[in-house]
């Protein structure tokens, strides 16, 4: 864009176009390959350091068995999944690069309600879309993926999000990252959510060396089911409730461990499972590396395995 065109444009579009450019050549965009072929799709993603580590969702990326990522400049390569983080729903993935890449920079500047916002994502697949808004709210709730915790804390915005952008960034008038783009209320007209930068701070201040410090990862999405009583009889099982799995990522500890779809854990390194919050304060209690042994329900049986945990 030359000069003269810059000077026709109002004080709001130049803010816009000039976020835009700023951000731009570090979204890309995320294209996803599950077991089956209803998990394949599509997202958003920005790099964050300049070796390759991309953050977004997790959601997107969850139950990927491939993850491919599309760059600015046209390139498309495979990328590994470093880090996720379900609960918080962000993920960091890493590609290989053999130059430095541009990075997205993330804000320390607090963020007012009315303040102007910045999309950039592959809404419906089309792609390095700039759609842009106000911060409507701050501090929303949602509930969270997979029936955990709820998302805190969040922007809320009426800036336009679709299926698609969910892991890319929201930015600020100087281009700057603000938040992840997470969620959309299907039922509502521009009421859009976004995780803010300081969840995005302490997720990666819980990442060294490529693996989390706090906690580990089975890799599993769980919700809380009463067990029959026929089965409690019969298990001679001294609780009620259980929680049965309803998804496991490709290669994770739990999939390597033997668990598959459909199993109920009952206990996790002896202490009886009954919600999903149950098993993830156990999980998070350990370190990656070490072992837990779930016992669960299979084809009416009790079964235990050992699991390393990732």
């Amino acid at each position: 864009m030359t000069q003269r065109d810059k000077d026709a444009l109002d004080a709001y579009s130049k803010v816009v176009v000039s976020a835009a450019e700023e951000i731009g050549p570090a979204v890309v965009r995320i294209e996803t390959e599950g077991r089956y072929a209803d998990h394949d799709g599509l997202g958003s993603g920005f790099i964050y350091q300049s070796d390759g580590s991309i953050l977004t969702n997790a959601h997107v990326v969850a139950n990927a068995s491939r993850v491919q990522v599309k760059l600015a400049d046209g390139r498309t390569t495979t990328a590994t999944l470093v880090a996720i983080e379900r609960n918080e729903d962000l993920a960091v993935l890493r590609i290989p690069s053999d130059r430095p890449l541009p990075v997205a920079e993330l804000s320390n500047e607090p963020l007012v309600p009315g303040q102007l916002v910045v999309a950039i994502g592959n809404p419906f697949g089309l792609g390095w879309s700039v759609t842009a808004g106000v911060v409507s709210a701050l501090g929303r709730s949602l509930p969270a993926p997979e029936g955990g915790p709820a998302l805190r804390n969040l922007i809320q915005t009426q800036t336009p999000i679709n299926p698609g952008n969910s892991g890319g960034p929201l930015v600020n008038g100087l281009g700057k990252v603000v938040g992840i783009t997470t969620a959309i209320v299907p039922y509502g007209q521009g009421i859009g959510f976004a995780i803010p930068v300081d969840s995005i701070y302490n997720f990666l201040a819980r990442i060294k060396g490529d693996r989390p410090t706090r906690g580990a990862i089975m890799g599993v999405s769980v919700y809380s089911i009463p067990l029959d009583p026929s089965l409690v009889q019969a298990l001679r099982l001294s609780q009620r409730m259980g929680v049965t799995i309803i998804d496991i990522i490709a290669g994770s500890p739990a999939e390597q461990g033997g668990l598959r779809p459909q199993d109920i854990i009952i206990t996790a390194d002896q202490y009886p499972v009954q919600d999903a919050r149950e098993l993830a304060a156990i999980i998070q209690r350990h370190r990656p590396g070490e072992r837990i042994v779930f016992t669960f329900i299979r084809d009416v049986k009790v079964r235990q395995v050992t699991i390393v945990l990732g």
